[in-house]
């Protein structure tokens, strides 16, 4: 008796680690909702470190005018998503380094405390650089 209720506790574990796996599978996010997550997450670290930059007025400027745009562009270019079925990984590909800054499963992405000034410094020096590459030449 002791043995059929063992093996009874060992295919109900096994069924609810399939029913698990096969909800993950089914809810795992895809490549769109990591970005916007991503999109959400850089505006709002951005929009701080931006606001300690407030006396270089042209890139500031720059920033209110067009910073959904940067970040939109930005996206594109440098972020990519691993889908590894049962939950995925948002990463920002930079200056040859790839970080991971999120991770999705369950219908959710969840960015990591990853993206710290550190990170927003460079991407604002690169959003920076894009800013000045496209001004006319008597504005440089």
């Amino acid at each position: 008796m002791k043995n059929k209720r063992k093996r009874n506790r060992s295919g109900f574990f096994l069924a609810a680690i399939a029913v698990i796996l096969l909800v993950a599978y089914l809810t795992n996010p895809g490549e769109e909702l990591h970005k916007e997550k991503l999109k959400i997450k850089l505006t709002d670290v951005l929009e701080e470190a931006m606001l300690e930059r407030q006396d270089n007025l042209i890139i500031f400027g720059a920033w209110e005018m067009a910073g959904g745009k940067m970040v939109e562009a930005f996206t594109e270019n440098y972020v990519s998503v691993d889908n590894y079925f049962i939950f995925s990984l948002t990463r920002l590909h930079w200056d040859g380094d790839s970080y991971i800054v999120g991770v999705g499963g369950f219908r959710q992405v969840y960015i990591t405390k990853r993206l710290n000034n550190e990170l927003a410094e460079m991407i604002i020096d690169n959003i920076e650089n894009m800013v000045i590459d496209s001004l006319p030449g008597f504005l440089k």
